[in-house]
């Protein structure tokens, strides 16, 4: 798909796009959640950036608004190829995929994977690092949820995978629609019940789109692959 071609209101990092995004069968499609980006105040950044110290949107340029896209493309799936070395950031992204398959997919099916799914992240700021999040406003807030519903409008997923119980605790996403209340998804594996919170999203002509909430694959209780991969997969059954 070609992102070019598509002008958002509220979207800062343009989402990452499998080519075959569009030839998934309905019922199929999954738009996966990131938390956020990272910048530090050292490096990475240009000069207004750096003058001004936090993140801006009238500081941003193409390399910030890729972001998103070049993370994928010329990182992770060049890593998966054995053309680039591991960093913790891509182990990040390879946690999440053996949660999801329950085992370590081999460089082909990552690729395969990344070339059928969406990538955002849902923070149109960027942080300075884990776990140093600059101050968010509220009226910021108010235009993540904007932004995503853009994304959800443009792309009609069937799926959501969110990496992020932050923005669930935080109050931070749009709120689900009211015929379809937030619910706990439970499943079970040898014997251990496992739970976590779904949330569902409608917009006006769109199908309403089921998202779980899980830990971010950074954390440590991100990686418990036994866990999430009885979750994911309860979660794809129930629609």
């Amino acid at each position: 798909m070609n992102m070019e071609n598509i002008e958002y209101k509220c979207v800062k990092f343009r989402p990452w796009v499998g080519d075959n995004y569009e030839q998934i069968p309905q019922g199929k499609k999954l738009l996966i959640l990131g938390d956020s980006h990272y910048c530090a105040k050292d490096k990475n950044r240009n000069d207004a950036c750096r003058s001004k110290g936090d993140c801006s949107y009238d500081c941003m340029n193409e390399k910030c608004y890729n972001m998103t896209h070049n993370l994928i493309r010329d990182e992770y799936l060049e890593f998966r190829s054995g053309r680039k070395k591991s960093e913790g950031y891509l182990q990040t992204i390879l946690t999440f995929e053996k949660n999801l398959f329950g085992y370590t997919p081999t460089p082909q099916e990552s690729i395969n994977f990344w070339n059928s799914v969406i990538f955002y992240n849902y923070i149109q700021h960027s942080q300075y690092k884990p776990r140093g999040r600059r101050d968010t406003k509220a009226e910021e807030i108010d235009d993540y949820k904007e932004a995503f519903k853009e994304v959800l409008a443009e792309y009609q997923p069937d799926y959501i995978i969110i990496w992020s119980k932050f923005l669930f605790t935080r109050d931070w996403l749009p709120d689900g629609a009211p015929e379809y209340p937030d619910y706990t998804l439970k499943a079970e594996y040898n014997g251990v019940i496992y739970d976590t919170p779904v949330r569902t999203f409608k917009l006006d002509a769109v199908d309403p789109i089921p998202a779980i909430i899980i830990q971010h694959p950074c954390c440590r209780w991100g990686k418990d692959q036994a866990k999430w991969h009885t979750l994911l997969k309860a979660f794809f059954e129930t629609k």
